[in-house]
């Protein structure tokens, strides 16, 4: 009989990239996989067609107790109904909503991919609840799955994780969806982010940014995909590109289908991506696959992937002046733009391939459900 496997999670965005990349290359004859989500997302209808059994469970982003309490009792039913062999617990809400149901199902194995820590969103006395919500939580989690180094070194400094309890497998991408064409347009050249308009990605430096780079290159457009996708920094955005005068210079476009977000990244000059915290973002390594420039901020996940001067430029946090000088030398640079963007296909050849890093979790799953050290990670 095959080992039964439930994820959990409510988020959306990143996190729903990554778990259908997992459910296209998990062996469903060696895995039973179920999906606890909320119900109506494209996620469930997306992993259903990949043949996922999905559980529909009402879970919301913010802090909602009687939601909160609900949405634990529907999974802890169903934990107890469906006698799961491991719990694979994703992002903040799920990934705490899930660890806790397995503890009270039973001390089912669990697995918890933090996919960025939640507390790095909040400021102040927020950032230290929230730090110590987590904090809260380890005693419950049997293995801490992080996205890249740098986030499985946060969960053993800041969050308290013993480092035997932490495993790293990388963020990965499907090499045959890169686009047929990978070449930017001629003219004009585009500099383009995409993510949601919420604090963690700091659109309001990528339109400073482009202020800056436009009084130097007129010529240059700027694109912003992902409003209108749980982005409650949109309004503030189009303020600000009204304010500094660039109406019809930067096009703020909606979320879309990933195929159609990867033909955006495969016709940009320069991709951007201004995060103030992460764990290894998507659409970076997308950016890579299609042998583009990438300037990033220094945060977790992004300074693993973008080796300075290697496989894309780095800048600090907040740097406007920093990103805007990169962001032009990129343009006025193709043979560096070029070197950099081939470094950064080759990175994602050799350590981001989506059958690598699904074989690892894979051996993770068995070793945790019937390996010999399954008893290591009790």
């Amino acid at each position: 009989m095959r080992p039964k496997i439930l994820h959990v999670t409510q988020a959306t965005g990143g996190v729903e990239t990554s778990l259908l990349l997992l459910f296209r290359h998990l062996d469903h004859a060696r895995f039973e996989l179920h999906l606890a989500c909320p119900p109506d997302t494209t996620l469930a209808a997306r992993a259903s067609e990949l043949g996922v059994q999905v559980f529909p469970i009402k879970m919301v982003r913010g802090v909602n107790p009687w939601r909160d309490v609900a949405g634990l009792v529907a999974l802890w039913s169903l934990m107890r109904r469906e006698a799961y062999d491991l719990i694979h617990a994703h992002s903040a809400k799920g990934g705490y909503l899930g660890r806790l149901a397995a503890r009270l199902a039973g001390r089912l194995p669990t697995v918890y991919s933090p996919r960025a820590f939640s507390y790095l969103s909040q400021r102040g006395g927020a950032r230290r609840f929230f730090l110590q919500l987590e904090r809260w939580a380890v005693p419950l989690t049997w293995v801490l799955l992080a996205a890249s180094n740098s986030e499985g070194e946060r969960a053993i400094r800041e969050v308290g994780f013993a480092p035997e309890r932490v495993r790293v497998i990388p963020n990965a991408v499907d090499l045959s969806e890169t686009p047929a064409g990978t070449a930017a347009s001629a003219a004009p050249p585009v500099v383009l982010t995409v993510g949601r308009l919420v604090y963690q990605k700091n659109p309001e430096m990528f339109v400073r940014m482009a202020a800056r780079v436009t009084a130097a290159r007129p010529d240059v457009r700027f694109v912003m995909a992902g409003a209108g996708f749980a982005g409650p920094l949109e309004r503030r955005v189009r303020r600000l590109i009204g304010e500094l005068g660039l109406d019809g210079r930067i096009e703020v476009v909606p979320w879309v289908p990933k195929p159609e977000a990867l033909r955006m990244i495969a016709g940009c000059a320069v991709f951007v991506l201004t995060s103030r915290f992460e764990g290894m973002p998507n659409t970076v390594l997308e950016a890579m696959m299609s042998s583009k420039p990438i300037v990033v901020t220094d945060v977790d996940g992004s300074r693993d992937l973008i080796i300075d001067g290697e496989t894309g430029l780095v800048v600090p946090i907040e740097d406007v002046d920093a990103l805007s000088t990169t962001v032009l030398r990129l343009l006025a640079e193709p043979t560096l733009a070029a070197r950099l963007g081939t470094a950064a296909r080759r990175a994602i050849e050799q350590r981001h391939r989506a059958d690598g890093t699904t074989a690892q979790l894979s051996a993770l799953y068995t070793a945790m459900i019937d390996g010999p050290e399954r008893s290591l990670y009790r």
